[in-house]
């Protein structure tokens, strides 16, 4: 086998890495896409399009173009004081992190002087308040809660410790007059937490002081569910 040949076939063989790199990512992207418009057609309703997070955003980060994305999403389940504009967003600094896959809004941007206090070791994530989220009016800022997903009959635990930071007041609202509370959630939890909201599963327990053994990714049925808002 000739030199020349070696590096013919060794050039072959890098573009075709490169090719099945780039078909993998494209993949990975249309899946995504794919899931997105299923929650889309499932729920039905107008659309959106918002700046989404397209990674972790770490409070002090300053967002650069790579950061951030346009996606569609459900009008329904827009948060209060969405970004809509990449400009909005570009070359600005977090002071409340974002999880990857969720809408910038104000809230990631206000000044560190109204920032709520996010605990030593959790992310902090805006949740809007659906009326099925099961969380009541005797829920309050330092609360602990347990997260789970209820879908096709059955409770899982997404997150066995999501502390209330705070709670809405009369004027925050999302766009289709709901509202939002911030939680403190350990960083493994965030994802699906919020994949569970987007999808309008997710549901918040109000244990008691002394409940123990609850395990996140464990099926359960929660302690104490709070009365769904609006009933």
């Amino acid at each position: 086998m000739s030199r020349r040949f070696k590096i013919v076939l060794s050039g072959a063989f890098a573009l075709l890495a490169v090719v099945l790199c780039l078909a993998y990512g494209e993949s990975v992207r249309a899946e995504e896409e794919a899931r997105r418009q299923e929650t889309l057609t499932r729920y039905g309703g107008e659309v959106v399009s918002l700046v989404v997070a397209t990674s972790q955003l770490e409070e002090g980060q300053v967002i650069s173009a790579g950061d951030v994305a346009k996606r569609d999403w459900v009008s329904d389940l827009v948060p209060e004081g969405a970004i809509t504009n990449l400009d909005d967003a570009i070359g600005k600094k977090i002071t409340v992190a974002a999880a990857s896959g969720t809408p910038l809004t104000q809230l990631n941007f206000r000044e560190t002087g109204a920032a709520v206090e996010v605990p030593s070791g959790k992310i902090a994530v805006s949740v809007p308040m659906a009326d099925k989220l099961g969380v009541g009016e005797g829920v309050v800022a330092g609360d602990r809660l347990v997260a789970y997903r209820v879908a096709d009959g059955a409770a899982t635990v997404l997150a066995k410790e999501a502390t209330v930071l705070s709670m809405p007041e009369g004027s925050r609202t999302l766009a289709s007059g709901l509202q939002v509370m911030t939680v403190a959630l350990a960083p493994t939890d965030v994802s699906s937490v919020l994949a569970a909201s987007t999808e309008g599963s997710l549901r918040f327990g109000l244990p008691a002081s002394d409940v123990e053994g609850v395990e996140a990714g464990v099926p359960a049925a929660p302690t104490k569910v709070d009365q769904e808002v609006g009933e």
